[in-house]
């Protein structure tokens, strides 16, 4: 009775000292330096750009889309920060607000803007992981 007692606390030990080393390891792999994160917005902002002039957006139609994607990003912050909903509910108003956006950048660009616009994008997306 000793020994199983003393094998199943031994077991319990070493599930919690691998439980919490692997809890220490996951807030180091995803933390960015200032450069690093500088760069990715350099890079952000330089593969925007190439959308843009690829899709033919005028300054007007730039700035505007900026000005959607700025509400999109605080929409997304707050619907994160809301504690009250859960993770389904969440998704779905995500879901629900980037059908939303997809309209209305299909009324401000046009057609065909939007499309050359989000080929360009999504092409940079797939670069993006290749890499």
């Amino acid at each position: 009775m000793k020994y199983l007692l003393t094998t199943i606390m031994a077991i319990g030990f070493a599930f919690t000292g691998v439980q919490a080393q692997d809890a220490s390891k996951a807030p180091q792999e995803k933390t960015q330096s200032k450069e690093e994160k500088a760069a990715a917005k350099a890079k952000k902002e330089a593969d925007l750009m190439e959308a843009f002039k690829t899709a033919g957006l005028t300054d007007d139609e730039q700035q505007k889309f900026r000005e959607i994607a700025e509400e999109s990003s605080a929409f997304g912050k707050a619907l994160k920060a809301d504690a009250t909903l859960s993770e389904e509910e969440k998704a779905a108003k995500s879901k629900e607000y980037g059908k939303a956006k997809a309209a209305r950048l299909k009324e401000l660009l046009g057609a065909e803007k939007y499309k050359a616009l989000k080929d360009v994008q999504n092409a940079q997306k797939e670069a993006a992981k290749a890499n």
